[in-house]
């Protein structure tokens, strides 16, 4: 009975020590095949809405809102609501340049939505990457350097003297995108353009991705 008992003990230990042991990482070679499936099901996509929560901290400084992003091709309209935009902030963006409407009713325009927004709000987002960058895909012709998870996806994106960390993905119909994502911008001494930065982007719902 008791050689039975330490049998068990034994067999317990090692079943313990096979379901502790990490799954062997898959080779290179096969996750950078699943990477240029993604890349290549990704890049196309043109449409889409998403809805979320931006936080954004530089310097002393710190704001936050809810965020709203349809895009339709080449028009965007993004949404912030909450001191990050001080109040309801709505930009819109197409081939001809872009438009800030506020609270007020006022409205701005400029060439592009990110220098809207910094003019507006103090905030330098880097929108145009995170045209991509959302999407779980580098900016195209544009220098990177990337690592991946095991499934083949973005884990780190360094690009633009940005590094893009994704935390966590969902799975929406044949697509899977970033749903909590982290920026952050850290100027060396030879570029001093933005201050030191971080966001971190939450998306709550993707919806009409095509």
């Amino acid at each position: 009975m008791k050689s039975h008992r330490v049998f068990l003990a034994g067999l317990s230990s090692i079943l313990c020590l096979s379901c502790a042991a990490p799954l062997p990482r898959p080779p290179a070679d096969y996750l950078q095949q699943l990477w240029q499936t993604r890349e290549s099901t990704l890049l196309p996509i043109q449409h889409w809405e998403l809805r979320g929560r931006l936080a954004v901290r530089a310097d002393e400084r710190g704001g936050q809102a809810s965020l709203t992003w349809k895009r339709d091709a080449a028009q965007h309209s993004i949404r912030l609501n909450g001191p990050l935009g001080r109040g309801v902030v709505r930009v819109t963006q197409d081939e001809t340049g872009a438009q800030l409407q506020d609270a007020e009713q006022r409205v701005f325009h400029a060439a592009s939505a990110e220098e809207l927004l910094y003019r507006y709000t103090g905030w330098r987002l880097p929108l145009t990457n995170l045209n991509y960058w959302v999407r779980g895909v580098p900016v195209p012709d544009l220098p990177a350097t990337r690592e991946l998870d095991d499934a083949g996806r973005l884990k780190v994106l360094r690009q633009q003297g940005w590094e893009v960390q994704y935390q966590e993905y969902v799975r929406f119909e044949a697509h899977e995108l970033p749903n909590r994502l982290t920026l952050t911008y850290a100027p060396d001494q030879a570029s001093l353009e933005l201050p030191a930065m971080e966001v971190r982007l939450v998306i709550d719902r993707w919806a009409q991705v095509q």
